[in-house]
C-alpha cells in the first residue's frame, strides 16, 4: 500500500468524522446516546416527567438511569445529554418519581441502595415492600434476567453489575433463605458476638443454633463461596470438623488443667485420680480416640493447649521422667539419683530417640556430649564378665532373624525372653555393659527399640508372613491397617520398617 504524503494521522481523521469515536466512557453508553440523539433529530421530545413516551423500553430505561445518576456523570457526558434536552434540572425532576411507578431500573436501584443501607443485604423475600416500593418482586425479576443471561453464556448486564456493586450476593447460586440467615449471624458477629463452636453455639438463638449446626454437619457439601462466607463468621473448615464439648468433657478438662498446674504434665498413669475424678482413665480414652480419629476434636485441642505432650508418640513413662528431670534440675543438691540415672540412660539411647525427644532433652541441656566424663571412664574401665544370655541370644537370632521373642520364651532351657526384658531395662537405665550392647546391636539393631516391644514383636510376625508368602491372620491384618491409619504417630524408623514390607500410609 502506498502511503500518501501529507495525509492526516488515522486518529485525527476519525475525530474529524466523529469527535466521540473513542470516548473516555463505555461505547455502550455512547451508542445509547446516539439512539436518543436520532430520536430527537426525528422531531421527538424527551418527556422526562412522562417516562420518555415514544422510545423503546431499553432506551427509556437508559434515559431514566442517566437522570438518576446525572451528578455522577462526566462533564462531557452531561453536555451531550444537554444537547438532547436532558439538563440537570430536568434530570432531577425525572429521578424524583413516585415509588408506586415501578417502571424502570434506576428507581428500583435507588430503593435497593436504601434497603441495603438498613439491612446490609439484598436477599429480600419476594413480599418485601420498602418505603411503599415492591422491592422483593423487583429484585426477583432482576435475578431472573441475570440467570437467563448466565444460562446463555452472556456477560453480566449493566443492571447486574450495578446490583453486584451494592451487594455481591444479591443473586447467589444458593437459596436466599440461606443468605438471610448468614447475614443475621454476620451482623451479630460484627457486633462482637462470639461464635463459640466448641459449645454448640449456645450463645445464639435456638433457630440460629440449628442453622449453624446444619452448616457444620454439611460443610463439605456447601458451595466454596458459602464456605468462604462461613469463614467470615468464624466457622472454618477446621472448626466445622471439630466436635464440640459436652458438660462431662468440660469437667474433665478442668481437672486436667488443675492437675497440670500442680504436676507440669498430663502424662499420667491409667490409675491416676484427681479430686475423685478418674483423670488417668479419661486421658487414656482420649489418647486411644486421638489415634483412631482423623477428625479434629475440641477436647484434644484443649488438652494440647494444656500440655503439648499429653499424647506423645513414645512411652508415657519416658514423658513423666522427662518432666521430673525438668522440675528437679534446679534443686539445691542437684537432681535426685533416679533422675541422674535416667539422664545417663538417655545418653546411651540417644541415637534411638525421636527428634522431638532429643529436642526436649536439649532444652534441659542434656545432649550426647554432656555425660560425666569421669563417670564414663569409670564405667568403661570396668571389666564385665561375659553374659550367659549372649550365647543363647546369638543362637536364637541365627534361627529366627531377630531378638523380639515374648517374655516367656526359653531357648535350650534358658529364659531368654525374661533375660532380654531385664537387659533392655538395664540399657535404658545406662547400666548395661557397652560390650553387651554392641553385641546385641550387631545381632538385631532393633532388639531394644524406642517404641513398645509388643509393636516390634508383631512387626516380626508380619515380616515372617511377608517373606514366606503366608496369608496373615485376621489379627495381623487388623494390626497392619492400624499402622496405615496411624502412620503419622509412628516413629520414622517404624515407618521405614513398614515401608520395606510394602506397608504404606492409608
Amino acid at each position: 500500500m502506498t502511503k500518501h504524503i501529507g495525509a492526516p494521522p488515522p486518529a485525527l481523521a476519525l475525530s474529524a468524522i466523529d469527535p466521540w469515536w473513542n470516548p473516555p466512557w463505555t461505547l455502550e453508553w455512547q451508542r445509547s446516546w446516539h439512539q436518543a440523539h436520532t430520536h430527537v433529530q426525528d422531531g421527538h421530545v424527551l418527556d422526562t416527567a412522562a417516562g420518555f413516551p415514544g422510545t423503546s423500553s431499553a432506551l427509556a430505561t437508559w434515559l431514566t438511569t442517566q437522570c438518576a445518576q446525572y451528578d455522577t456523570l462526566q462533564p462531557d457526558q452531561q453536555d451531550l445529554l444537554a444537547h438532547i434536552g436532558l439538563t440537570a434540572d430536568r434530570a432531577r425532576g425525572a429521578a424524583a418519581r413516585p415509588a408506586e411507578r415501578e417502571a424502570d431500573f434506576a428507581v428500583g436501584l435507588g430503593y435497593a441502595h436504601s434497603y441495603h443501607a438498613t439491612h446490609r443485604t439484598l436477599a429480600a423475600a419476594i413480599d418485601t415492600v420498602h418505603d411503599g416500593f415492591q422491592l422483593g418482586r423487583w429484585l426477583r425479576r432482576q435475578r431472573q434476567h441475570a440467570r437467563t443471561d448466565a444460562g446463555r453464556g452472556a456477560p453480566p448486564s449493566a443492571a447486574a453489575k450495578a446490583l453486584t456493586a451494592v451487594d455481591p450476593w444479591w443473586c447467589p447460586p444458593w437459596s436466599l433463605a440461606w443468605q438471610r440467615a448468614w447475614q443475621r449471624i454476620h451482623q451479630r458477629v460484627e457486633a462482637g458476638h462470639r461464635l463459640d463452636a466448641d459449645h454448640h453455639f449456645r450463645s445464639f438463638a435456638p433457630a440460629q443454633r440449628t442453622w449453624l449446626r446444619t452448616q457444620r454437619n454439611h460443610y463439605d457439601d456447601l458451595h466454596p463461596d458459602q464456605q468462604r462466607l462461613l469463614a467470615d463468621i468464624g466457622l472454618t473448615h477446621e472448626t466445622a470438623r471439630t466436635r464440640p464439648l459436652n458438660p462431662y468433657a468440660e469437667t474433665a478438662l478442668e481437672h486436667a488443667r488443675t492437675y497440670a498446674a500442680a504436676h507440669h504434665t498430663l502424662a499420667v498413669a491409667y490409675s491416676t485420680v484427681h479430686d475423685g475424678f478418674p483423670l488417668g482413665r479419661w486421658l487414656n480414652d482420649q489418647r486411644q480416640q486421638a489415634r483412631r480419629d482423623t477428625t479434629t476434636n475440641a477436647r484434644h485441642q484443649a488438652l494440647t493447649a494444656i500440655d503439648p505432650w499429653w499424647n506423645p508418640p513414645w512411652d508415657l513413662a519416658w514423658q513423666r521422667a522427662c518432666t521430673r528431670a525438668r522440675t528437679t534440675q534446679a534443686w539445691p543438691g542437684g537432681p535426685p539419683a533416679d533422675v541422674r540415672s535416667w539422664i545417663r540412660a538417655q545418653h546411651a539411647a540417644w541415637p534411638h530417640l525421636r527428634p522431638q525427644q532429643q529436642k526436649l532433652l536439649t532444652q534441659l541441656e542434656i545432649t550426647p556430649g554432656t555425660a560425666d566424663a569421669a563417670g564414663q571412664r569409670r564405667r568403661t574401665s570396668r571389666v564385665y564378665p561375659p553374659s550367659p544370655g549372649l550365647a543363647h541370644a546369638r543362637a536364637y537370632a541365627q534361627t529366627h532373624g531377630h531378638l523380639s521373642p515374648s517374655a516367656d520364651t526359653h531357648h535350650n532351657d534358658f529364659p531368654l525372653g525374661r533375660w532380654l526384658v531385664q537387659t533392655r531395662r538395664k540399657a535404658r537405665q545406662g547400666r548395661l555393659a557397652p560390650t553387651t550392647t554392641h553385641a546385641l546391636d550387631t545381632l538385631d539393631p532393633w532388639w531394644n527399640p524406642p517404641w513398645p516391644h509388643t509393636w516390634q514383636r508383631t512387626y516380626q510376625q508380619i515380616k515372617l508372613h511377608h517373606h514366606t508368602g503366608q496369608d496373615p491372620s485376621p489379627t495381623l491384618k487388623r494390626w497392619t491397617e492400624q499402622q496405615r491409619t496411624r502412620w503419622n504417630t509412628l516413629h520414622p524408623d517404624q515407618q521405614g520398617l513398614l515401608t520395606a514390607l510394602g506397608i504404606l500410609p492409608a
